[in-house]
C-alpha cells in the first residue's frame, strides 16, 4: 500500500454529489462498506494483480447507503492484491463454513504486494485530475 498526497483529505462532500462526481470518473462503491465508513475505488487492473487507487471515505453524519450524508475523505492510496488461481484447499473449495453456501472469494497470495512504478504514476495522475475537478 502506498499513501498517495491529495488535497482531497479532510475535505467533506455530500454523498451523493461525491459519488456520482467519482462515479462519472471511473470509480465505484468498494464492497464491503459499512454505516460509518467506506472506499471508492477505481480499479487500474484485474490480472495477473488487482491494482486499485482507493479513497477512503468516513461518514460524518447520516449512513452511507444516504445520498444526503455527510462523508470526510481520507488519505487516498494504491494497492496490489496478487490472487490465487485455480481452487483453493478442496474441502474449502466450494463451501464456506457450514458446508451450504458457495466462497467466491479467494484469499490473495500476497494482500499486499509491491507496487509497480508504472501504478504509482498512473495513481498520482488520475488523483491529480481528481483534486483539480473535485470543488
Amino acid at each position: 500500500m502506498i499513501e498517495l498526497n491529495s488535497s482531497l483529505k479532510g475535505k467533506r462532500f455530500e454523498k451523493g454529489y461525491l459519488e456520482e462526481f467519482l462515479k462519472s470518473h471511473g470509480f465505484t462503491v468498494g464492497g464491503g462498506w459499512e454505516y460509518d465508513h467506506a472506499y471508492f475505488d477505481y480499479v487500474f487492473q484485474k490480472t495477473p494483480y488487482y491494482d486499485v487507487l482507493r479513497i477512503p471515505v468516513s461518514v460524518k453524519s447520516g449512513d452511507f447507503e444516504q445520498p444526503s450524508a455527510k462523508l470526510e475523505c481520507g488519505i487516498p492510496f494504491l494497492l496490489r492484491h496478487c490472487y490465487q488461481f485455480g481452487l483453493d484447499d478442496e474441502k474449502d473449495a466450494l463451501f464456506g463454513i457450514g458446508g451450504g453456501t458457495l466462497n467466491q472469494f479467494q484469499k490473495p497470495t500476497d494482500p499486499d504486494a509491491p507496487i509497480s512504478e508504472k501504478l504509482v504514476v498512473q495513481g498520482v495522475e488520475l488523483l491529480k485530475v481528481i483534486d483539480s475537478r473535485l470543488q
